[in-house]
């Protein structure tokens, strides 16, 4: 069952608090387990794409539970935050966009590269989340300073940590289509919803991924921060107003950073 609520800014004294927050919690998830949280994710996102909506905020932190869940496949998730969200009245496929916004970390290449966008910007953000949730870090180093059009294919090389070994091919495989830089190639939520690994036919039960270990979480009120002791990708943290970075902190090296918009 998906849920989709309409929020401009976060919601108050939510009681069942983020999805993220229940993984870590849990301690332990499977790529089967992982598989059922994605599914209603993505088809969340198709129903969005289908109603002109691209959300361009989409991170763990605007995924939240329906209710405490009794059991994995019990989860329910609901997409927040539209705060920064765009309607298009007509066909969103092919609709642009060119406001620079989001949040570090999540950002398609092409909006770090200032050109214009289409939604395929959600299904970048997608393929991050999804990263975020098998690996526990980051997939790459999230500086939003645009570069050379020659070297921006070496700055997205997709790369997993060690303890992220026993990865099945097949989300490796989604991985790969959702992370492709160019957006025209990146697989569509549509296209990710029929995935085997969304589907949940090559999503094994046996794999137990290590992700909720790595992943710790403080409050919002202390910072919001989603350290990864280990992660092979450095993070930033941030202070931002709309459109523009205030300010950034020094580098915090092996910590995956809650962030702000921007």
């Amino acid at each position: 069952m998906l849920h989709i609520l309409f929020f401009h800014r976060r919601p108050i004294n939510v009681p069942k608090g983020e999805l993220f927050d229940y993984v870590v919690q849990k301690g332990t998830l499977t790529e089967e387990e992982a598989s059922h949280i994605v599914r209603m994710v993505t088809s969340a996102l198709v129903y969005m794409h289908r109603k002109g909506i691209i959300h361009r905020d989409l991170k763990p932190e605007n995924l939240l539970l329906t209710r405490i869940p009794l059991s994995p496949k019990d989860v329910e998730v609901k997409i927040i935050d539209f705060g920064l969200s765009k309607h298009f009245r007509n066909d969103s496929s092919t609709q642009i966009a060119r406001t620079f916004l989001g949040t570090k970390g999540y950002l398609a290449p092409e909006m770090i590269q200032r050109q214009d966008y289409t939604r395929a910007v959600d299904a970048w953000a997608l393929g991050v989340i999804i990263f975020v949730l098998l690996c526990g870090c980051l997939p790459f180093d999230d500086d939003i300073h645009s570069v050379p059009e020659s070297v921006i294919r070496s700055k997205f090389v997709l790369q997993y940590p060690r303890w992220a070994s026993n990865l099945s091919s097949s989300a490796k495989d989604l991985l790969g289509h959702l992370l492709e830089i160019d957006p025209k190639r990146r697989y569509t939520p549509e296209q990710a919803l029929k995935h085997p690994w969304i589907v949940g036919e090559t999503a094994s039960r046996d794999i137990v991924l290590k992700s909720p270990g790595k992943i710790h979480f403080k409050s919002a009120e202390s910072g919001g921060v989603i350290q990864a002791p280990e992660a092979i990708k450095s993070s930033f943290r941030v202070r931002a107003e709309a459109h523009a970075v205030q300010r950034i902190a020094p580098r915090r090296p092996r910590q995956l950073v809650r962030k702000t918009s921007i």
